[in-house]
C-alpha cells in the first residue's frame, strides 16, 4: 500500500512540475516572441528614419527599389491628373468624418502616373453622405510637390499610418460627381488613366520618425492638424506599435514569474511541507 501510495505521489509531482513549467516556457516563449517583434519594429523605424533624413529623390522610372528608397523625400514638378481622383471613405480627422484624397500626379516629361495621397477634406455634418467639394484655391497647371514615398498606402510591418492598404475588393460609389471608394486599389487606380502606374506611392502629408513612440497621439487623443491648399493634413506617425509589443512583452514575462511561484508554492505545500509534518 506504502509503495503504492509513493508511486502516485511521485506521478503527482511529476504532472504538476511538467504543467507548470510547460506554462511557464509557453508564456516566456511569447513574451520573447513580443520582444523580437518590437526589436524588429525598431530596426525598420530606424531605417525609416534615415531614408526620411537622406536627401530628396526625383524619380525618373515608374518602378523604384522599394527595399531601398521607401519613406525618402521626393521633390517632383508636373501635374495633377483629373480623370485619376478619389475619394477613399471613412476616414476622420480628430473625431470629425472625412475622405482621403488620391490623385494621380504625372511628372513633367514622363509617361506614367504617381498616386498621391494629398490629405484629407471633411465631410459636412448636416449631410454627411454627401461627398465634400475639392477646394477652389487649388494650384492650377504643373506644380512642385514634396512628399514622401510608400510602398502602398498603409505603414509597412503593421505600423499605424495611412490606413490605406490594397485589397482586390473595394465598393465604389459615386457623390456629388465624386468617385468614393471603400478602399484603395492599384489595379482600379491604373484604369482612371491611360498612363500606366507607379510601384510606389506618394503622401504629402508628414510622416513623423519619432511620433507615438508611446502610443499617444497628444492630448484628449487628438492629432496635430494643419491645412495645406485647402486639405487637412496631419502626422503620419512610425513607432506607433513599438510600445504595445513591449507591453505585451512585459505581461507574458509577468505572467511567466506568476506561474513559476505558483508552481513551486504548490509543490511545496503538497509534496514536502506535507511530508515534514
Amino acid at each position: 500500500m506504502d509503495e503504492r501510495v509513493s508511486r502516485t505521489r511521485r506521478a503527482k509531482l511529476f504532472w504538476t512540475l511538467f504543467i507548470g513549467f510547460s506554462l511557464v516556457y509557453l508564456t516566456y516563449s511569447l513574451g520573447q516572441w513580443q520582444t523580437g517583434r518590437a526589436q524588429e519594429k525598431l530596426t525598420l523605424v530606424a531605417a525609416q528614419a534615415r531614408a526620411l533624413a537622406a536627401s530628396p529623390i526625383t524619380p525618373t522610372s515608374p518602378n523604384l527599389s522599394l527595399d531601398n528608397l521607401s519613406y525618402r523625400k521626393i521633390e517632383v514638378r508636373g501635374r495633377f491628373d483629373a480623370k485619376a481622383l478619389i475619394y477613399i471613405d471613412n476616414r476622420q480627422v480628430n473625431g470629425r468624418p472625412a475622405v482621403q484624397v488620391v490623385q494621380g500626379f504625372q511628372p513633367k516629361g514622363e509617361q506614367f502616373l504617381i498616386p498621391v495621397d494629398r490629405g484629407y477634406l471633411l465631410r459636412d455634418p448636416t449631410d454627411p453622405r454627401r461627398a465634400p467639394d475639392m477646394p477652389l484655391d487649388m494650384p492650377a497647371g504643373e506644380l512642385d510637390i514634396e512628399g514622401t514615398v510608400l510602398p502602398r498606402f498603409a505603414q509597412s510591418a503593421e505600423l499605424s499610418g495611412i490606413a490605406l492598404g490594397d485589397v482586390d475588393e473595394i465598393h465604389q460609389a459615386e457623390s456629388n460627381g465624386m468617385r468614393v471608394w471603400s478602399n484603395f486599389n492599384a489595379a482600379a487606380f491604373g484604369e482612371l488613366s491611360e498612363l500606366p502606374l507607379s510601384n510606389f506611392v506618394v503622401t504629402l502629408q508628414p510622416v513623423e520618425q519619432l511620433a507615438g513612440v508611446d502610443g499617444s497621439e497628444g492630448q484628449g487623443g487628438n492629432k496635430q492638424v494643419t491645412q495645406v491648399n485647402g486639405f487637412y493634413h496631419q502626422a503620419v506617425p512610425l513607432q506607433a506599435q513599438v510600445a504595445k509589443h513591449k507591453g505585451y512583452a512585459f505581461q507574458w514575462y509577468t505572467m511567466s514569474a506568476v506561474l513559476l511561484l505558483l508552481t513551486g508554492f504548490f509543490v511545496y505545500k503538497e509534496f514536502y511541507k506535507g511530508r515534514t509534518t
